[in-house]
This record gives structure tokens, sequence and C-alpha cells, in this order.
């Protein structure tokens, strides 16, 4: 089997800013042999700075479609919301004339909107770069471990490109990007911090037990192969 490639950072600023670099030169190079390209981030704490750096990218982001692997089910102006974190810290100056694709719509609940959702990214076609973050469970998107919609979400073979998910312990119910779904994508990053996600990262590794540890189904993909960034 083949590994994910590893690179480690002294900081986080020092991450933000190479992951940077790396993200804008794939996308650029995209648009250049395509004419288009494609971004999916992920929410949470871990990816502002980064996207603070991906902000200042002489792209043209007017070529670039952004959407996300996961999205609370709050409406975005909730401070909860992946996709306010998205429009503040990224989507600012030139990067607003990025096309960007909301997971959340006004319905009740993610289960009553799985099917506009999809409607809504089914031109997204292969992803050239998918960003993914981890939880300190191991969950990655919104794949949860003792989740009734884990298997579901992990299954390759579903052709589901969402599933809605109401987890076990963290707040919110959710949309999210199924494997199969993440798993079609051109450049597949791992983004982490921390001497604990370090850890929870090399156990799954090991174990290889998407069950216990969910990143687990990612640490074990050959195709496509995760490139993890990580500082302390």
């Amino acid at each position: 089997m083949s590994e994910a490639r590893f690179l480690e950072f002294e900081s986080r600023s020092a991450l933000d800013k190479q992951m940077a670099e790396d993200v804008a030169a794939v996308l650029q190079q995209a648009m250049e042999s395509r004419g288009k390209a494609s971004l999916v981030v992920s929410g949470g704490s871990t990816p502002k700075g980064f996207f603070q750096a991906m902000a200042h990218k002489a792209i043209d982001w007017s070529r670039l479609t952004i959407t996300l692997a996961d999205d609370r089910w709050v409406p975005p102006s909730h401070e909860d919301s992946n996709d306010r974190l998205v429009q503040e810290n990224m989507l600012q100056g030139p990067a607003r004339a990025a096309k960007f694709i909301p997971l959340v719509t006004d319905d009740a609940h993610p289960r009553d909107a799985v099917d506009r959702v999809c409607k809504s990214l089914a031109d997204l076609g292969t992803v050239d770069v998918m960003i993914l973050g981890m939880g300190g469970d191991g969950h990655f998107a919104s794949l949860f471990p003792d989740s009734d919609t884990l298997k579901p979400g992990l299954d390759l073979r579903s052709g589901n490109t969402l599933i809605a998910v109401d987890p076990p312990v963290a707040p919110h119910a959710r949309m999210s990007m199924t494997l199969p779904r993440i798993f079609d994508t051109r450049h597949l990053l791992l983004h982490l911090v921390g001497d604990d996600k370090r850890a929870i990262w090399n156990r799954a590794c090991a174990e290889q037990d998407p069950e216990s540890l969910p990143i687990a189904a990612v640490s074990a993909s050959e195709s496509p192969a995760a490139q993890v960034y990580w500082a302390p």
C-alpha cells in the first residue's frame, strides 16, 4: 500500500503559507489546461489562516468554483457556519469573483435538501483540490464514528454525493459529502495541527479501522493518496 505524503512545518503560519502556495499553483494549472478549476474546503478553526493566505493569491478567481466538504445546518449568518467562515476569511477582495456553492438551504433539515443540493453540485465534476480537516474523534467532513450515517457515508459503491447527518455528540445537523464524492478529486489534502491530531492520524494509519476512526478510510486510500500538511 502506498503511504500518504506527510509534510511537517515548524508553525501553523508556515503551513498556511505553503499550502496556499501549493493549492494556488494546482488551481492555476487547472485553469490553464481546462479553463476552470474547483476547490472543496472544510470548516472549523484550523483552516482560517489558510483561507486568509489563499485570499491574496493572484489567480483568476472568476474561473474558480468553491464549495464545502460539509456544513452545519445553520443560517450563513450563524457563528458556527462554515459558509460564513469561508466568506469572511477567503472570499474577500479579488477572491469575491469566485463562484461559491453553499451546502445549506432554507429547508428544515438537511435530509429535505439532499436532492436539491446534489443538483447544485452536479456540474462540479472531478474536483481539482479537496481539503479535509479531522476532528479529535477521527471524523472528517461530517462522517462521525458511532453514527448511523457512517457506514453509508463511507460506502464507495453508493453512488451518493451527499448525506444528511445527525451527529451523535456534535451540535447541529449537517450536510456532508460522502467518501465517493470526496475521493473524486485530483489532489486530496489533509490539514492537521497539534500533536494530538498527529497521534490520531498515526493510529488510523496503523489500525486501519474506519468504524473506530473514520479518517482511516482516507489514510488507507491509494487512489487518491492523501497529502498531509501538519504543524504543531
